[in-house]
């Protein structure tokens, strides 16, 4: 149930505010930036959506399930759907924050993934803050309630709530929960398939996300070989491809594959395959014949 505003506001207080009973997987339900009287105190109220703050200057206190919190300048703060709250500005140093709120079927499990699980309400955050200050100004900047400005303003949500991850979240943390090493690295190898004329093993590990160590190791325990070494395989099958069924030049096929120097590209082919891709083609010639 949506809760009664009982605070007067002040002329420091903006916020957009939407359908509360939206449906869907994530909904932009509000969003504002506030500074607060001093001492002003919201609640004790329970609470629909979830309502995510970054706090940009000062402190104070929050007391939810038996709990005293003092989120502060650097901090975000959760209030959760179905939870009853009450927070109260501090006299001398009053928050302020900006906000959004969110609802959907997957706003608890990302709220959890952030970092706010169970009893946790207050995280540090290890980005500036004055990134989600700016995202919520784009969101007023297209207040209309039409279609296509809805769907910029959730666009913008879905950055405020991957930045609050990326701030809140551990590195190489938030894949554990969801999807195992085995999925992210099948996703490598399709990466690569995709791209393996144009890319490294630096662009594959900032694809996936994961240290390069871990994904090196990962990689070649799945793979049986190195991501580099796989990059080279598939650039020389498709090699060996070209060779047999176009009349393109070697110089050409290098470059095709991903090899600006056609003496590199005969070196590898050497190595992995005992000829020249000249050599090569010629056998498949007097095999013809």
């Amino acid at each position: 149930m949506r809760p009664k505003d009982t605070v007067q506001r002040n002329r420091h207080y903006r916020c957009l505010e939407y359908d509360h009973d939206q449906s869907g997987e994530l909904c932009l339900v509000a969003c504002g930036i506030e500074r607060c009287d001093p001492g002003v105190v919201f609640g004790p109220e329970v609470r629909d959506c979830y309502h995510l703050h970054a706090v940009l200057s000062g402190q104070g206190v929050l007391y939810v399930r038996g709990q005293e919190l003092r989120p502060q300048a650097g901090q975000l703060f959760l209030l959760k759907d179905g939870e009853e709250v009450r927070y109260v500005a501090d006299l001398c140093e009053p928050w302020r924050y900006c906000w959004v709120t969110y609802s959907g079927t997957n706003a608890g499990a990302i709220s959890e993934e952030m970092g706010f699980g169970e009893g946790v309400y207050c995280l540090d955050s290890t980005v500036d803050v004055g990134q989600f200050y700016d995202l919520v100004v784009k969101m007023h900047e297209k207040p209309q309630m039409d279609r296509v400005n809805d769907l910029r303003r959730r666009g913008i949500l879905l950055e405020y709530l991957a930045l609050a991850m990326e701030a809140t979240t551990a590195p190489g943390a938030r894949f554990a929960h969801e999807r195992s090493t085995a999925y992210y690295i099948q996703r490598a190898v399709d990466f690569i398939n995709l791209n393996y004329t144009t890319i490294t093993v630096a662009d594959v590990v900032k694809y996936i996300g994961f240290d390069r160590s871990y994904f090196s190791a990962a990689f070649k325990k799945q793979a049986g070989m190195s991501p580099q070494e796989y990059i080279i395989k598939m650039r020389l099958e498709n090699s060996i491809r070209l060779l047999t069924h176009t009349e393109w030049s070697v110089q050409q096929i290098a470059a095709r594959v991903g090899y600006d120097d056609q003496l590199a590209f005969t070196r590898v082919f050497k190595r992995y395959y005992g000829v020249s891709p000249t050599k090569y083609r010629a056998q498949l010639d007097e095999q013809g014949g």
